[in-house]
């Protein structure tokens, strides 16, 4: 979304928009295996972690490098992974939050952001032990990162881009598709439930004061 102003130099040197931001959606997710007889107390599923574009558009005009950390327990649980497709996969047993840190593009002057991410290897259908090894729990999340007042260089080549579609994730046919406009609305409607919130909890404060 483009907004009027002029520029200003930020931190770094760089130029930067003034009133003015735009958002790029990207797709977190893991498809998880249940490993059947082969199936130990240690290694019952194996998983696939993964950060793709909303529509599996190429994202490395934005995205230049994505860092997942794993559980302690794996063996060098920080991961980092520097093309596309911007996946790992692994076996293990248990659920946890993996915390996943996008870098990005040099001109855009950004530091990295993180995000949060929810391994789901039961659905609430299954339970363990009785899942079938040929239907994969699927946990995916859309993300909009909004570039607010970006670098004049990076804003430029990033909406002045087609991008081409994305080497293929290697559990592809098990993604789901997400609706941008769709998932907009849902963020909008969050976003004034926050809102109304604040205001309730501000005039509750106000009346005791």
């Amino acid at each position: 979304m483009d907004g009027e102003g002029g520029t200003f130099t930020g931190s770094k040197g760089e130029r930067r928009l003034q009133n003015t931001e735009f958002a790029f959606p990207i797709v977190v997710g893991t498809v998880a295996f249940f490993l059947g007889k082969k199936a130990t107390e240690y290694e019952s599923h194996k998983w696939t972690l993964y950060v793709r574009g909303a529509d599996n558009q190429d994202i490395t005009h934005v995205i230049k490098k994505v860092t997942f950390q794993l559980h302690p327990s794996f063996q060098n649980p920080n991961r980092e992974v520097f093309a596309p497709p911007f996946e790992l996969t692994e076996v293990g047993w248990g659920e946890f939050e993996i915390a996943i840190q996008l870098h990005f593009a040099d001109d855009a002057f950004e530091e990295p952001v993180e995000l949060f991410h929810k391994l789901k290897l039961y659905s609430e259908t299954e339970v363990a032990g009785h899942q079938n090894p040929k239907k994969p729990v699927v946990a995916e999340e859309y993300e909009e990162l909004v570039f607010s007042e970006p670098a004049e260089e990076f804003y430029n080549r990033v909406t002045n881009i087609t991008p081409e579609p994305a080497p293929a994730l290697s559990i592809a046919q098990y993604t789901l598709s997400f609706d941008p406009q769709l998932e907009l609305q849902k963020i909008a409607v969050a976003r004034q439930r926050v809102a109304h919130t604040k205001a309730n909890i501000q005039r509750q404060l106000e009346a005791l004061t």
